[in-house]
């Protein structure tokens, strides 16, 4: 390639500009907003590539749930409707929203999207039982809440017989909701034994994340996709009017750019493992329960070309406690989606002081390690905090906050604790251990027990509440009692960072230089959340991704092809 064509992200001149390669459609990233975009593009006639900077492919939807909150699905005709969805929706963004006319296009186009899955893919669904709209178990408190699912749950898919064994092992897997092969409803309802696990093992079954992401897969090879893992893309090309018109990227055989005739999709992910960009915009540390790339690449290659940007400071939460003899790939220990442990915990800050309710929903949870404190000038709830508990979470010796999650208090072949779970004869004691002061956190507990014991809890206490479904137990309440104490560091997670890149009802990005820059679409985490930050129920994050993935496909699809220069020979 000739030298001027590999200088700047600009490409003067663009009928005579040369590339490595050119096609219709590229797509970044291989999660599920990224994988409909590419298949729904391709069944359209455009000749389609997926690059993927890991080696696996499914990003954060392969290691999730997999779950959709949809509203008016198939399987709540009848009793749901657009207008209680919107008023839920709107209620719970509370005006946070980028642009609130998103969330009209995404309860009005979620269902369709579902109904195209479901008849054009090998995707299946069925109903998440036992699992309504999380914020039901306030009562109908919230406007347009249904006391039953709005979330569709993935069924399991043969993978292996689908995809072939070496594919079908190239989805990302994660430690936080196992075992990867068993739904969610089957789960519930104890229906998968130790043989069919084994069996479903050993013939490289995937349910959950994967059960989604492993049918899309397929749909995008069976339309003449292409599909390239470690192949991080580094750069947007751009032509004299500001129009994206290709993509560069790194891989196995060095850098290469790729012209894209109709547009460049960007749906790989956010920011949370950045360090950097989270200090910046969210402003205290969050421990990431995702993979490795989500660094941001996105949202820095979009701003490069002028693209506008929302709701930068908000992230999916979860609560995060680490295990403390597991390590992973990386070697470090494992983050396990936790929230304290229970009725007979509380969590304090690191004045030994209370500091939450907890929330009714994971994705509320970490957000108090942010609050600003007037009274203390300061950001007094900093992470990380402490799980206080006694004597009978010691005993019990298994801590848990999703079905499959279990943690020993002690090491397997007597391993000395790390210095971030502790366990003291006297509150007293764990608090100089923890460096919490005594006096404060002996007084903490005092006051928790004296109500506890009555089931009562006038601190933190919602009365409102009738069960939990998603967020900490904070209904049940026992006295915290020993000897033995124990401490365990709690952290505010993310499940994923939710702002970025502007949109419209097209899922074209928006941009300062221009309303709206051609050739360049986003969905996913590395989109601005459409819903407004907000998890109404489970599969609120990838619900909003697939369908504006669809979006983009079906608007690329329809788009005619520009003429961007040639393949250098």
């Amino acid at each position: 390639m000739p030298e001027s064509a590999v200088a700047g992200n600009s490409a003067p001149g663009i009928p005579n500009y040369k590339w490595d390669e050119i096609v219709d459609v590229v797509v970044v990233g291989s999660g599920g907003g990224a994988l409909t975009a590419a298949m729904v593009a391709a069944r359209g006639g455009a000749s389609t590539l997926v690059v993927e900077k890991d080696e696996f492919f499914g990003g954060t939807t392969a290691v999730s749930g997999g779950d959709m909150w949809i509203p008016n699905n198939r399987f709540v005709s009848g009793r749901d409707s657009r207008e209680d969805a919107l008023a839920y929706i709107r209620r719970l963004s509370d005006g946070r929203a980028c642009d609130p006319g998103l969330q009209e296009v995404y309860v009005d186009t979620a269902p369709e999207m579902f109904e195209y899955l479901l008849e054009t893919t090998g995707y299946d669904s069925e109903p998440h039982i036992q699992l309504d709209d999380y914020y039901s178990v306030i009562g109908d408190r919230i406007p347009g809440v249904r006391h039953f699912p709005r979330t569709c749950a993935v069924k399991p898919y043969p993978a292996g017989a689908e995809l072939g064994e070496e594919l079908a092992g190239k989805i990302a897997s994660g430690p936080w909701i196992p075992p990867q092969e068993i739904s969610f409803p089957e789960q519930r309802r104890g229906e998968v034994g130790a043989e069919e696990l084994a069996k479903r093992q050993r013939e490289v079954w995937r349910a959950k994340g994967g059960g989604l992401i492993a049918p899309l897969l397929k749909g995008v090879i069976d339309a003449g996709g292409e599909l390239r893992a470690s192949t991080p893309a580094v750069e947007l090309v751009t032509d004299d009017a500001g129009a994206v018109v290709g993509v560069v990227v790194d891989g196995p055989d060095g850098r290469r750019r790729i012209g894209a005739r109709r547009g460049v999709v960007l749906a790989c992910g956010g920011f949370d493992r950045n360090p950097e960009m989270v200090k910046t915009f969210i402003g205290y540390e969050v421990r990431p329960v995702t993979p490795a790339p989500n660094t941001g690449d996105g949202h820095q290659m979009a701003l490069a070309v002028g693209a506008k940007l929302g709701s930068m400071n908000t992230f999916f939460g979860y609560g995060v406690i680490y295990e403390p003899w597991d390590k992973g790939r990386d070697g470090q220990p494992v983050p396990q989606m936790m929230m304290g442990l229970g009725a007979g915990s509380i969590i304090v800050n690191q004045q030994a002081q209370r500091f939450m309710h907890g929330g009714y929903t994971y994705n509320d949870f970490p957000h108090p390690f942010g609050f600003f404190d007037q009274r203390n000038p300061g950001y007094t709830n900093q992470p990380p905090g402490w799980v206080i508990f006694g004597n009978d979470i010691v005993e019990q010796g298994i801590i848990g906050s999703k079905p499959g999650i279990a943690m020993s208090m002690t090491g397997p072949n007597g391993e000395e604790a790390p210095d971030w779970l502790r366990l003291a004869g006297s509150v007293r004691e764990l608090a100089e251990q923890t460096g919490l002061d005594p006096d404060t956190l002996e007084a903490t507990v005092e006051r928790y027990n004296t109500y506890a014991e009555k089931g009562e809890d006038p601190d933190w206490g919602d009365p409102g509440q009738t069960h939990v479904l998603t967020g900490p137990d904070t209904v049940n309440r026992k006295p915290i009692t020993g000897p033995v104490y124990g401490a365990i560091q709690q952290w505010p997670g993310t499940l994923g960072t939710n702002g970025g890149l502007r949109i419209d009802a097209s899922a074209r990005v928006l941009g300062y230089r221009t309303p709206v820059i051609d050739g360049l679409y986003a969905a996913g985490n590395t989109s601005a959340s459409v819903l407004g930050a907000i998890y109404g129920g489970g599969g609120s994050c990838i619900g909003p991704s697939v369908t504006f993935g669809y979006i983009a496909g079906r608007h690329l699809a329809d788009k005619a092809s520009r003429e961007i220069g040639k393949v250098d020979s």
